[in-house]
């Protein structure tokens, strides 16, 4: 017997725009990527409209963003190549793209070992994730993860980052296994063992550092550049399986929490919180009443806008929400495109029909100069 009843839950409980308070909202224009989508990019306005589209050749790697010039920068999936591991079909890109407006792809870099996340420096180059193989002797000091989980041949892949040009020329490497304390950044015991620690962002400091976040260790870590050098680390004393970590203007940090196997609670829930780089303390956080109502157990992000609101992406969920700093929510919009990723592809969260989102952004109109208006 058919029904007639949307059976997808979040579909059923509506999409679009959900609130809008214009006296106390930022504004400006919303930037997502349907990351089970087959390659679109979406603009919508602060009244939930799209106002432009991308539809791009490669499904995305995670995410895509704008550029202060206008341009997108996207992350492909490279689809011809095998898994290195079966959830590596889920995370990893290997298309690095600059788009105009038009769809028009600009510039392209590929690099095979890519994975979760990319950015374009000051200089022009990427900065970019990438695996290698951990030397046996090293991994073997790995503590934590499932047992007997290595990827096939009994490798564990270990996240190093790369500076490289758009030629592909790298010019920089840094890697986790060569800086971590091993026996100090175990992984999760419910992560499988074939990848340590699974980094998920990196990005560039106003110093010219490097920050990384690995998921699996609840870690993130400033790395100086000239020497390679961990300056500044947070752990799983504060952290669980967070996103997203970047420095605001302020020089404090923004941190999307996502709150999987915190160890002082019972109850799984997100948070958003601002740390002090000094002291380590949390100087601002945003949580839900009761708190398990924001909840993404992995992706998401948040962005400190302009007027000292900050925008949300809840990832796992596809909810996009801007709030004020007391907390109060004064935007809402949940993602209205549902994909699939097939069969046998990753974990269990990678079933059925999702409108999740990896990242997703807040721009003003001086980020979209050739958006007509």
């Amino acid at each position: 017997m058919t029904s007639d009843i949307d059976q997808n839950t979040l579909r059923r409980r509506g999409t679009g725009l959900r609130a809008h308070d214009p006296a106390r909202s930022y504004g400006g224009h919303t930037l997502y990527t349907p990351i089970a989508g087959e390659g679109e990019v979406y603009l919508v306005d602060i009244h939930g409209e799209t106002v432009h589209e991308w539809h791009l050749a490669h499904p995305p790697g995670r995410h895509a963003q704008l550029l202060p010039d206008g341009t997108l920068f996207y992350q492909g999936k490279d689809t011809a190549t095998d898994p290195l591991f079966p959830i590596w079909e889920v995370y990893h890109g290997g298309i690095l793209q600059l788009v105009a407006p038009d769809g028009t792809v600009l510039r392209e870099a590929r690099h095979p070992f890519h994975h979760h996340d990319a950015s374009v420096l000051r200089n022009g180059n990427l900065i970019l994730l990438a695996v290698e193989p951990i030397p046996d002797h090293l991994a073997a000091r790995i503590p934590g993860g499932v047992p007997g989980s290595e990827a096939p041949g009994g490798h564990v892949w270990g996240d190093v980052i790369y500076e490289m040009t758009w030629d592909g020329e790298v010019l920089w490497r840094w890697a986790s296994f060569e800086h971590l304390p091993l026996e100090d950044t175990p992984l999760n015991p419910h992560f499988a063992r074939e990848h340590w620690p699974m980094a998920n962002t990196v990005n560039e400091l106003a110093d010219g550092s490097i920050m990384v976040g690995f998921r699996s260790a609840s870690t993130t870590v400033i790395v100086d550049r000239p020497t390679g050098e961990i300056t500044w680390t947070l752990g799983p004393n504060v952290l669980a399986q967070q996103h997203y970590p970047h420095e605001l203007s302020s020089g404090t940090i923004l941190v999307f929490d996502n709150g999987s196997y915190r160890d002082t609670t019972s109850v799984p829930y997100s948070r958003v919180i601002e740390i002090d780089r000094t002291s380590h303390r949390i100087l601002w956080s945003y949580e839900d009443n009761p708190p398990q109502n924001f909840y993404s157990p992995y992706m998401s992000s948040a962005q400190r806008l302009p007027n000292g609101n900050t925008f949300v992406a809840e990832g796992s969920f596809g909810r996009l929400f801007e709030i004020t700093h007391e907390g109060d929510v004064v935007w809402e919009y949940v993602v209205p495109h549902f994909g699939t990723f097939g069969t046998g592809v990753g974990l269990e969260s990678s079933r059925g029909a999702q409108n999740a989102v990896f990242r997703a952004y807040r721009y003003g109109p001086d980020r979209l100069p050739w958006l007509e208006r």
